[in-house]
């Protein structure tokens, strides 16, 4: 990888620890620092819109909306769901929800989509710039028990994340294969990020 530029203020608009955590790995391994801003937008799983530009814009409004906090500065905005026969899954609804979903993952697969956008802003937080991308990640499942259900349930941390999916946790030994960026299923491409921050730099 070749060195990163100088990096403005940087923030990540997130939340999630395994967001941050990756993100840390990337920030340290170029040198440059980052904040982070808990986004206030609300989610909207409902919109009609295909899974990637779903992703994409969530992930924008996301970024956009504390870029009015952050003058001059670079904001990274992500957002994280599933896809199976169809049906978006975003964070489980109740404990009954998370269940029913892992036990369609049984001896089937999924797709993880994570929209990154990557925005600048110049005074009062005026965003100037955009970048938007998506990554996706197909995951194929072993056979998942009642037990093993009920194990995923008790250990992690099944309401806060999408698709009731934690891969670092229990339901992660259940995974047989995966086709793409894995760190993408954990929330973050890097590679994309890292490739937009570089575009974004060019840009300001």
């Amino acid at each position: 990888m070749v060195e990163m530029p100088k990096m403005p203020r940087i923030i990540l608009a997130s939340r999630s620890p395994a967001r941050r955590k990756l993100f840390k790995e990337l920030s340290e391994e170029f040198g440059f620092d980052f904040e982070c801003h808990t986004s206030g937008y609300e989610e909207d799983m409902s919109a009609r819109k295909t899974a990637p530009a779903l992703a994409k814009f969530l992930a924008y409004k996301k970024a956009e909306f504390v870029a009015h906090t952050y003058p001059n500065s670079i904001i990274i905005g992500a957002d994280t769901f599933g896809t199976m026969n169809g049906k978006k899954l975003g964070k489980p609804k109740s404990i009954t929800d998370a269940k029913n979903i892992i036990r369609a993952y049984s001896e089937s697969s999924m797709k993880v989509h994570t929209g990154v956008a990557v925005i600048s802003t110049a005074d009062h937080g005026t965003i100037v710039e955009k970048l938007t991308d998506h990554a996706v990640t197909t995951v194929h499942f072993g056979k998942i028990s009642e037990k093993d259900i009920e194990e995923i349930i008790q250990e992690d941390d099944i309401l806060n994340v999408a698709g009731a999916l934690k891969i670092e946790g229990k339901s992660g030994k259940h995974i047989h294969t995966i086709h793409g960026d894995y760190h993408n299923v954990i929330g973050l491409p890097l590679f994309q990020v890292e490739a937009m921050l570089k575009e974004m730099l060019k840009k300001v």
